[in-house]
């Protein structure tokens, strides 16, 4: 369930949840997936994201 909320995720542009200088905002990213934030760094960090 969470891998697959993940992936929808991730199939969005991630341009929308980047910040002005590059960097992903995990924290905008998990607000808006409703998947915690912890969880959602691990996988970004194995995704090399």
């Amino acid at each position: 369930m969470y891998q697959a909320r993940l992936n929808n995720v991730l199939s969005y542009d991630l341009s929308f949840y980047r910040f002005k200088n590059g960097k992903l905002n995990v924290s905008k990213l998990a607000r808006c997936s409703g998947l915690s934030r912890g969880f959602l760094e691990k996988e970004l960090w194995k995704k090399g994201l």
